[in-house]
């Protein structure tokens, strides 16, 4: 069992790969096979090249991910992420991006690789914005040790 520092370690790395588009990287934090849903209730990924095409869309997109402090609970595997993702999918009309607030739910093995995430974020913790808009705030907690 890892402790909680290296857990929430873990779920602050997932961020920064994604960030840096590290579509390998993040799948290397993924045990085989992986379980992900993304978005709780929409898509579930059980197989390492769904999620990896998953997950290159989403770099496609110019996502990035702002977490917020993680938390860790006291069953020695979880983990809960607040993040506010911002990306830009086709759809979205130029100009203007997708900000999405989300809880991500991490349960980490004792070798510190992601067994299955759960992503919670509705229609309702969506919004459009314009490119002029500011970037949410980072927390305490984001990508350090803390």
């Amino acid at each position: 069992m890892l402790d909680e520092a290296a857990r929430k370690r873990v779920a602050l790395e997932y961020c920064r790969r994604i960030n840096e588009g590290d579509v390998d990287g993040v799948l290397a934090l993924f045990t085989d096979p992986p379980h992900v849903e993304d978005p709780v209730g929409d898509n579930t990924f059980t197989d390492r090249a769904t999620y990896r095409s998953h997950v290159a869309g989403l770099v496609a997109y110019g996502v990035h991910e702002t977490p917020g402090a993680p938390v860790a609970a006291l069953d020695g595997e979880h983990v809960a992420l607040p993040i506010v993702a911002e990306l830009r999918p086709e759809q979205v009309p130029e100009g203007k991006f997708l900000r999405i607030s989300l809880i991500a739910l991490m349960r980490i093995d004792a070798t510190g690789r992601i067994r299955h995430m759960r992503v919670f974020s509705g229609h309702t913790d969506m919004s459009l914005h314009t490119t002029s808009d500011p970037a949410p705030s980072r927390h305490r907690g984001d990508f350090d040790n803390s």
